[in-house]
């Protein structure tokens, strides 16, 4: 067992407002947060000039540091989890599809055991992006990886992930959508809409199907039209869904995340980053499925413009948050943490600061840069002990 961890005299970031105080980790728990604690051989961290939060929750990412989910290599997973702290990320999951429905169930299958074993941040599950998507508004994805909804098919792919699929994006207008949506939502997962050209007429029965999320609102859909909202209008109006808003300044202008973000409120936003595997690497060039993609500020795009995702790390998305919405660090930290925690089926665990929950935890300074992370009750990031 490793020893009890106590972080000293921090400023905990909690809904309720900032308080100093202490927090005793133990067994990859919180076990305690007060004024002067102690433990028997524990480790301490002074972390007075510092702000403590729950560590981010990422519940959409393709990868980063140079390590791609497109795989089959479950190394490249374990590898990205033990970068992703440095970022700040505790958790995630990990976004992922196939050339075709075989190589999506092998992929499935190669990358399962990296779920909930990896060191560092933890690899809560799946995000199916696609194949079930619109191909009108494919995004970055080749047309030829897409194919229409089948109930079945992603049966096999959830038996192949060993019920790891907790999220999958689709376009609720395409042929037997509807009858997936239920049986996603059967198998324990989210039905997220994505990737789509749905009318609101659409929209509103994917939502009475069971789809309770939207994968990167405003970005791979039908745009606002004055006699046709689509699915922006729909989603940011249906109460009962939440909505994941890309915060790198790239994907969407400051101006429309602010308008998203006045609607859905604390409580139904979820920002992610839609990171590629050159999140950062400072590169300004590389590939993704298959095609290649240019770097440029925020994000990356491939040669027709069509942006492909991001190169913003958590952090800054983080930062970017607090900029573009005027809001507080501990409504920052509920976007980034709590609401993601619970579209991953993991906020009985994950995403807040508080007694027997994971210890999970990033440490900020004044310029809200990450000065160290910890996963389940340990240092996985110490800016201290950086070279470069």
């Amino acid at each position: 067992m490793s020893r009890p961890l106590i972080i000293r005299n921090g400023v905990v970031a909690l809904p309720s407002g900032p308080s100093r105080s202490d927090i005793l980790c133990r067994d990859g728990r919180i076990v305690a947060i007060g004024n002067g604690l102690n433990a028997a051989e524990a480790e301490v961290v002074n972390a007075a000039a510092l702000t403590i939060g729950p560590g981010f929750v990422d519940v959409h990412v393709h990868g980063g540091g140079g390590h791609s989910f497109l795989t089959h290599d479950q190394f490249r997973i374990r590898d990205y989890a033990a970068w992703a702290p440095r970022n700040g990320v505790t958790s995630f999951l990990v976004s992922t599809v196939g050339r075709d429905a075989a190589d999506t169930v092998e992929i499935f299958a190669a990358l399962r055991p990296a779920i909930h074993s990896t060191s560092g941040a933890e690899a809560l599950g799946f995000h199916l992006e696609g194949p079930f998507i619109n191909p009108l508004r494919h995004g970055a994805f080749p047309p030829a990886m897409l194919r229409p909804p089948v109930r079945e098919e992603f049966l096999r792919f959830q038996e192949a992930a060993g019920g790891h699929i907790r999220q999958v994006t689709l376009a609720p207008e395409l042929p037997l959508a509807l009858d997936l949506a239920g049986a996603i939502t059967a198998s324990g997962a989210i039905p997220a809409m994505g990737h789509t050209d749905a009318n609101s007429e659409q929209c509103r029965a994917g939502f009475e199907s069971g789809i309770r999320h939207v994968t990167h609102l405003f970005n791979a859909m039908r745009p606002i039209h004055q006699r046709e909202g689509g699915p922006i209008v729909a989603a940011l109006l249906e109460d009962a869904v939440t909505c994941e808003l890309i915060c790198d300044g790239a994907h969407v202008d400051p101006a429309p995340l602010l308008m998203a973000y006045r609607i859905l409120g604390p409580h139904r936003t979820v920002v992610v980053t839609d990171n590629l595997h050159l999140a950062g690497m400072q590169a300004d060039s590389g590939r993704f499925a298959g095609e290649d993609v240019t770097v440029s500020g925020g994000k990356a795009a491939k040669a027709d413009g069509t942006i492909v995702g991001s190169v913003e790390t958590m952090d800054q998305h983080f930062r970017n948050t607090m900029r573009f919405l005027g809001i507080s660090i501990s409504t920052a930290f509920r976007l980034c943490s709590t609401n993601p925690a619970r579209v991953a089926g993991a906020s009985n665990r994950k995403g807040q600061v508080e007694r027997g929950m994971d210890a999970d935890l990033v440490l900020l300074d004044g310029d809200l840069q990450v000065q160290m992370t910890v996963c389940r009750g340990e240092i996985a990031f110490d800016r201290r002990n950086q070279t470069t």
